[in-house]
Order: structure tokens, then C-alpha cells, then sequence
């Protein structure tokens, strides 16, 4: 087929509120690391083309803090890298770049055509049998949104085609819920032979909660980000600090994005499950619960470690009347936050499984990224199917270590085999 669909919903989150444009976060990845040759190559072609910053920064850690507690080796392991204007940034600049290159030639070279559809979520695949290829459809609007009401979805019927009607050769999957049953708001209708593999690949999952806050005034807090050895609140950063995202109005808000510790988040996910017991509908994330339970939780931790002798700062800690108050908070639910660590399996102690789904809170470093030893797959980044024509690709099917690195590595070792297959 001559043409590639794109479903530009991604994990590398940037959020700007509508009603308050200089409020600011990265909600899902933070930043991310270049430890391999494969991946350092890719990073120096983005930054050349100004879509990636180092980002250099006063970072710290609890002193209580070990390796295996670390996150993804912030501070002690530099270099970090973010998006030029915001994490997001990066998937929409490259997606750009493609459409200009391609505008510019101003001709048809026989080169695959590019189709974006924003704001639209993959909700069923189908296949023809004749023909051997597969028929996107999609939903958008409020039908699109983790947070829409089950009812609601249930309601719509607005599954539109996707790109061209003839279908496609091959399909890459990038969320691995999309692999979920029909319950879950994520899936794809992704035939179980396939879907099987996927769930048997991934083992268990890392869940995360992040909360997104902005301080009236400036905090005086003296770090732009911080990875703590507390029960609640793994890891925090401050969006102004980052390049790209800086603002020296006097309208910016002092804006931090703090993320929950996987311990955490899988007890409030075992308190409120993703799925109804009874019904097995799927439960969305409610801005009401997600304002008044995690983010509140999170909000706690940060100010009591920053206010406590035994916290991050130590002696010099803060005293909570010093604190601005909170204007603004927002959080997020992901289950799906990134793969547990290769070699923990249905053994590890740290195990749960929640209405069928395995997590798993076990800690080892995640930095630097390297190959891990794992009994699962076949030593491949991504998982295949060659007669279905279908892909997996992302850190929760390749061997590298759980980060934005592996999932890269992985999605661009499941495009060259795709694109080497079609070629053929």
C-alpha cells in the first residue's frame, strides 16, 4: 500500500491549560537518556534539527537514596535530554519535519504518502481475508478520552475509516493496551492470537500516578528536579526549569509535575480498580478522584519532604509557611507506565494482580539503559507476526532497559523490518 497512517496519541505528554496558557507540564515522560550507539546516533540527528535539548539543571536526590531507587539515573548519571518546546514536542517536530520534507519536493516520487489523524483513537482493526490487508477505524471527541464516562462510549458509534479504504499491509502497535479485551477503554480489537503473545511478552507492568501543580508565587525550592526515597513520591520537576519551557512573565506560574512511587500507585489502583468487578466495564479516570485523591497524596509528600530534617534537604529544609500556596492541580492515571524489570516474573515478592492484569513494584536501576537478561521473546525489540503482518513495538517488548531509550530502540528496529519486508 502507498500510504502510512499515524495515530499521533503518544506517552510523551505536554500539557498546556487552555484557560491558564502560562501554565505548563510534561505529564507522562520527564526526560530521557542516549546510552546506546543506536540511540546516541538518533538523539544528535534530533538535536541538529532543534528538536531536543540537553537538559542541564540543579538536580539532587535524597541522601538516603540507592541506585536501584534512582530515576532513570537523575542526578548522578547526565546526560538528560528533553523536547525543545516540551516533551511533545519531539514526536510532532519529527512529524513535521516528514510533511515539509514532502510538501517541498511539490511532487509524487513514489515515496509512501503520510496521513495524521490527531486527536483520533485506534478502536478496531479488521482484516480482510482476500486481500490480506487491514482496515483502521477510529473514534474521536469525548469518545477518544480515557475520562469519558463508560456509558457514554457505549453510546457512540462514531467508528470512522481511517486513511485509504483499499487497507494496509502491515500494522505497527505502540500502546500495549491496545492489546487489552474489549472492557478496556484502549483496545484495538487486536485479534487474541496476536494479543496473547503481547500480554505474555510484557509479564507485569510498572503503574505510575503523576500529579500536576502550580504554586502562586515562586517556591523558593533550590532544585529544578529531584528523585526522593519516600514512600509516596518517587520523582519531581519544575516545567520552567527546562529548556524550552522557560517563561519569565510575570503571568508564569511556578509549575512541577511530581510522580508517584510504583508502590503507590498499585495500591490505588487496587482501592479503585480500572475494571467493575461485577460488570466488567471499563472505569475511567475521574478528574474528580484523580484532584482529590492522588493529586492531594502527591502534593503532601512533596511539601513533607521538603519541610523535614529527614527529607531531601536536610538541614536546610523548608518551612511549610514558606511554601506558596497550590492554584492549581491535575493528575493522571497510567497503568501502563512501562515495563517491570526483565528478570522479575510470577515468582517476585513485589507482584500483584489486579482485576487480571499483573504489576509489579520491583526496583533496579534504570540507568544506564543496556540489554537486560530475560527469558521472554527472542532477543528482538519488538514482537511480530509475520503472516498477520502485525508489529508490537515499545519498552514493553524490548530487553533494553524500561525508558523512552528502549521504547525508541524498539520502535525504529520494528519500522526497518517493516519496511525491509514491504520492499522485498
Amino acid at each position: 500500500n502507498n500510504n502510512n497512517t499515524i495515530n499521533a496519541d503518544t506517552n510523551v505528554n505536554t500539557t498546556n491549560d487552555a484557560a491558564e496558557p502560562s501554565m505548563r507540564w510534561d505529564h507522562g515522560c520527564q526526560f530521557f537518556r542516549a546510552d546506546t550507539d543506536q540511540f546516541k546516533l538518533l538523539v544528535k540527528d534530533w538535536m541538529t534539527k532543534g528538536l531536543v535539548q540537553e537538559w542541564k539543571g540543579n538536580f539532587m536526590s535524597s541522601p538516603s537514596a540507592s541506585p536501584s531507587r534512582d530515576f532513570f539515573g537523575l542526578p548522578s548519571l547526565p546526560p538528560f535530554y528533553v523536547g525543545a518546546d516540551g516533551m511533545q514536542s519531539i514526536p510532532k517536530g519529527i512529524l513535521h519535519h516528514i510533511l515539509t520534507q514532502k510538501q517541498d519536493t511539490n511532487e509524487d516520487d513514489g515515496h509512501p504518502q503520510l496521513n495524521l489523524f490527531t486527536g483520533t483513537r485506534v478502536a478496531q482493526l479488521e482484516r480482510d481475508e482476500e486481500s490480506k490487508r487491514w482496515k483502521l477505524f477510529g473514534t474521536s471527541g469525548t469518545s477518544a478520552f480515557h475520562d469519558t464516562p463508560e456509558k457514554i462510549v457505549q453510546q457512540s458509534n462514531d467508528k470512522i475509516p481511517l486513511g485509504a479504504m483499499e487497507g494496509y499491509d502491515g500494522i505497527i502497535l505502540t500502546d500495549v493496551s491496545s492489546s487489552f479485551g474489549k472492557w478496556h477503554r484502549a483496545s484495538a480489537g487486536v485479534p487474541e492470537s496476536f494479543a496473547s503473545k503481547v500480554r505474555e511478552r510484557v509479564g507485569s507492568r510498572v503503574p505510575l500516578f503523576t500529579a500536576m501543580i502550580a504554586f502562586e508565587t515562586e517556591s523558593g525550592i533550590p532544585f529544578d528536579a529531584a528523585t526522593f526515597d519516600n514512600g509516596n513520591i518517587w520523582f519531581a520537576s519544575k516545567s520552567n526549569a527546562k529548556p524550552g519551557m522557560e517563561d519569565n512573565s510575570r503571568t508564569m506560574k511556578e509549575c512541577w509535575t511530581l510522580v508517584s512511587t510504583p508502590e503507590y500507585a498499585m495500591d490505588k489502583i487496587e482501592e479503585t480498580p480500572m475494571q467493575d468487578p461485577v460488570t466488567g466495564d471499563f472505569i475511567p479516570q475521574s478528574k474528580d478522584y484523580l484532584t482529590t485523591v492522588p493529586g492531594p497524596d502527591l502534593i503532601k509528600a512533596f511539601c513533607n519532604d521538603l519541610t523535614s530534617k529527614d527529607g531531601i534537604l536536610g538541614d536546610n529544609a523548608l518551612s511549610l509557611v514558606d511554601i506558596p500556596k497550590v492554584v492549581h492541580v491535575d493528575a493522571q492515571r497510567w497503568g501502563s507506565a512501562m515495563p517491570s524489570h526483565r528478570h522479575l516474573d510470577d515468582t517476585s515478592q513485589t507482584r500483584k494482580v489486579l482485576s487480571g492484569v499483573a504489576y509489579d513494584s520491583g526496583r533496579s536501576p534504570l540507568a544506564p539503559t543496556k540489554l537486560e537478561e530475560c527469558s521472554r521473546g527472542n532477543g528482538q525489540s519488538f514482537l511480530m507476526d509475520d503472516n498477520l503482518m502485525l508489529f508490537q513495538a515499545g519498552d514493553m517488548m524490548s530487553n533494553h532497559t524500561p525508558g523512552f531509550e528502549s521504547a525508541a530502540i524498539s520502535g525504529s528496529d520494528a519500522a526497518r523490518c517493516l519496511w525491509k519486508k514491504l520492499s522485498n
